[in-house]
Order: structure tokens, then sequence, then C-alpha cells
């Protein structure tokens, strides 16, 4: 494996584009349209099929850091654009067979378009089945986006054009949440938080959302909602049939579902899970409830 660094990485993928004959997949957490039109312009094949995959939080388009308006350049020039609120990954894949996989997302800044942009490290590689399969479902537990989804949308986004002053949470209505429930079925100890609480005055604890500035309480709440472990966690909690679970029943299904090589032991799978409940309560979480019976935490869905 050879490592890519930013401008690296933005010669091979398009290099890679100006070479695909049939397909073009970019999964990108952050994207900003003039990035999409870097890919456009070095696409020289007739493609039979461009996707890509993005995270699109309401918080996301009024930061800035994903482009509202790129939905209205994918239609126009082909592209099939799905939403994920829990992506964090940023990969380019070349007809399925091939792939740039890092820390760059398709963003002016993530391809190093713009002069100071950020140092990233990514690799090139072929993708093996069992990889494309992991892709494939990235995808197939996407939404993807229609005309009527852009619409309803818009109606939130313009409400948030001032945001500075509104008071309401950042988030999409739940019309449009309740088309999001993704399929989880594999962790990192790096999706955790990594200290038993918030702190606000460092912002490297927030990098497990992806959140690269200091956020308000709302902001942070609405990531850590569409963060993979809690959400990890409410679905797991959800299907027992009583929706209720306990800390040993958790941390078991937990350890099973870390795929870190070598695999965490059960202490630190239990340190994991312990922080992930502390934020649950700091935050005040309503859609699960903690707390202890008999000497073991109890872990309960809101209904």
């Amino acid at each position: 494996m050879s490592l890519l660094t930013t401008s690296e990485a933005k010669n091979k993928i398009a290099e890679q584009v100006r070479l695909a004959t049939e397909q073009l997949h970019i999964i990108s957490a952050f994207c900003k349209k003039s990035a999409l039109e870097f890919i456009e312009s070095n696409i020289q094949n007739n493609l039979s099929e461009k996707k890509i995959l993005v995270r699109f939080l309401l918080s996301d388009i009024v930061n800035g850091v994903t482009d509202f308006e790129l939905y209205e350049y994918c239609k126009a020039n082909g592209w099939k654009l799905y939403i994920r609120f829990d992506l964090h990954a940023k990969t380019y894949v070349f007809d399925r067979k091939r792939l740039v996989l890092g820390s760059a997302n398709l963003t002016n800044n993530g391809l190093g378009l713009n002069y100071g942009g950020n140092y990233e490290l990514s690799y090139f590689a072929d993708i093996e089945s069992g990889d494309l399969k992991k892709i494939d479902s990235l995808f197939d537990n996407a939404v993807l986006m229609t005309d009527e989804l852009y619409e309803n949308m818009k109606l939130d986004y313009q409400s948030f054009k001032d945001y500075r002053s509104n008071s309401k949470p950042m988030k999409w209505n739940l019309s449009i949440e309740k088309q999001f429930n993704p399929v989880i079925d594999a962790l990192f100890t790096y999706d955790f938080p990594s200290i038993s609480e918030p702190n606000f005055d460092d912002v490297s604890c927030f990098e497990f959302l992806e959140l690269n500035r200091i956020p308000t309480k709302d902001e942070l709440k609405e990531a850590f909602r569409w963060s993979k472990v809690f959400l990890w966690l409410y679905n797991y909690v959800s299907n027992a049939s009583d929706k209720t679970r306990y800390f040993g029943a958790i941390t078991a299904e937990l350890h099973n579902t870390l795929i870190n090589d070598p695999r965490p032991y059960r202490k630190e799978v239990k340190d994991l899970l312990a922080n992930l409940l502390k934020w649950i309560q700091i935050l005040d979480m309503k859609e699960i409830c903690i707390d202890t019976p008999n000497h073991s935490q109890r872990i309960s869905i809101n209904i």
C-alpha cells in the first residue's frame, strides 16, 4: 500500500476518473459543487452510472461544508444523489474495480483545489469482492434524493438562512428524518467518544462526529443523534421485545460488532459503552432512557 498526500490523491482521482469506462461511485460526508465539477470535468467516457453519497445534515448545509444546490447540479449532469445522516466515509470507486480511500472529502480543501487546503492521506487499491459488498450496503441503506424530498428540504433550509438568530434546533423536519433508518453492522473504536463527557474547550473531543470546530449544544446534539454509535445503540435496544437492554448484554453485542484489528479487550469495550451512555445523559437525548435498577444499568427506548 502506498499512501497519497492531498495533491497526489487529487491527481490519482482525476486520472482514474479519466480512465473509468462504466461506473463512478463517490462516497463523501461533505461535498461542494465546485469539487464535483472538478470530477465531472475529468470524465472522458460515456459512463452508464454516476452515483454520489453524502451526509447532507441540515447543519452541514447551514455551516457551508456541503452545498444545498448540489442536487440541482447532480440532476442536470446525470448523477444520482444519495444521503445518509450517519456518513463519515470518503471513498472514490472507479468501475467497481479500483478505489481511492482515505480522509479526503469531495470539497475544495479535501482535494487541494484551493491554496492552503487540508493535508489529507489516502491510498489507491484494487477492490476485493467483500469490500464491494460493504460499499454497496452504504448505498442500499441510503435515501435517494428526489424532487419531492428536495423541495421539502428546501423549505427547512430557507427557514435557517439566518441561523445565528434562530432558536430552533438545526435539524430536518420529522417527515425527512423518518425516511432514514440505516443498518449498522460494523463499528470501529474511533466511532465512539474518547472521553466521558464533552469538553467545549477542546475541538479534538468532537472528531468522532466530524465536527471541525467547537459546536453549540444544539449542534452537538444533532450531530450526536446521527452518529453511528448512537444509531447502533438505538436500533439494538429497539429490537428487544420490551425495547430494553442491560449494560452487560450491550457490551457482549458491541464486542462482536467492533471490527478493529486487533479486537479490543472486554474492559475497553465497557469503557467505550460507558462513555457513550454518559454522553447520552449529559446531552439529554430524549430518545433513550438510562437508569440503574438492581446495580446494573438499564437502557430503554422512550416511546
